[in-house]
């Protein structure tokens, strides 16, 4: 075998967004298609996973799309998505809460920090009202999933946006779901993995290898539910398999076999972002999209020969 490439990658934090890279590194295919990557770091949030691209810290990092997409109209960062990935959403509100039209008046949870949260919470404040649902205002939250939940469960705040595993615990202490951010077209297209334009540029095999792996690794994630689940309650650090399973049923069904990313969800946000960042107004999200491995992976038979492949 050839010397493998040394590179480092990175994710935002430990929910179920990351869960195809940690799979793709567990499973060894970084190795097998020859790049030598250490454990991924955890960067604390979008925010430290675009830190880490622009230093050079990571090469390749999974994460939500608000933070790289603020950086990249604002002029502080060149970062493109190479896929799309996972990053279900949902509303969920407190025990006693059980449509979103009791959100009427109430309190949702804010964190604060610019990220995905942010962005969701002011989007589900602006289609309620549109929908007459009105009076929704923010409350300030701390950050981490269970001082979130204990927060809606305490009646602190009325609703928050969460994702698995986190929802899982949050529905066993009798929280319910209002909004599934799917069918605004959201879910599996809020993320996935990006990199600086020019690292692309100046490394195009690097990152051919990278998606290569990353692709197998999603397909793996798809297709061995018992490895998944595993590898998800150790990164994560859940103690109880029941909630991995529970978050891996509830995220697999909708995973796409071929994952691109996709553009028109970019697009809701950067539109929706113009409200309050001017820099994105009239920008086509097509600029920070680089699809090319996806597609030469889709037409050279790698993606469909991985169906008749076994794990």
């Amino acid at each position: 075998m050839a010397d493998l490439i040394k590179i480092d990658a990175g994710f935002a934090t430990i929910g179920q967004g990351a869960g195809p890279m940690m799979v793709t590194w567990k499973a060894g295919l970084f190795k097998k298609h020859g790049l030598d990557i250490d454990k991924p770091h955890i960067m604390g949030g979008a925010k430290g996973v675009v830190r880490g691209l622009v230093s050079g810290e990571i090469q390749f990092g999974n994460l939500a799309a608000p933070a790289p997409l603020r950086s990249n109209v604002k002029g502080e960062a060149d970062l493109v998505f190479l896929t799309g990935g996972i990053n279900q959403q949902f509303i969920m509100g407190r025990p006693g809460i059980a449509s979103r039209e009791q959100l009427a008046d109430k309190k949702i949870g804010f964190v604060g920090d610019g990220g995905l949260n942010d962005a969701l919470v002011k989007f589900t404040i602006s289609k309620l009202d549109d929908a007459g649902i009105r009076g929704l205002r923010k409350e300030s939250l701390p950050t981490g999933g269970d001082r979130e939940i204990a927060a809606l469960v305490s009646g602190k705040c009325d609703a928050i946006v969460i994702t698995p595993p986190e929802s899982i615990a949050a529905q066993r202490k009798g929280c319910k779901y209002l909004i599934d951010f799917g069918e605004y077209g959201l879910n599996y297209a809020l993320g996935g993995i990006a990199a600086r334009r020019d690292y692309i540029e100046h490394h195009p095999e690097t990152t051919r290898k990278f998606i290569k792996a990353y692709v197998e690794g999603m397909h793996r994630y798809r297709t061995d539910r018992e490895f998944t689940i595993g590898v998800q309650a150790e990164y994560s650090g859940i103690a109880d398999r029941t909630v991995a399973e529970e978050t891996y049923d509830l995220t697999r069904p909708g995973m796409p076999p071929v994952p691109y990313p996709v553009v028109s969800s970019l697009q809701t946000l950067l539109d929706f972002m113009a409200q309050e960042v001017p820099e994105a107004r009239n920008v086509d999200a097509r600029r920070f999209v680089d699809e090319r491995f996806i597609r030469e992976l889709e037409e050279n038979g790698f993606i469909a020969s991985l169906s008749s492949s076994k794990p």
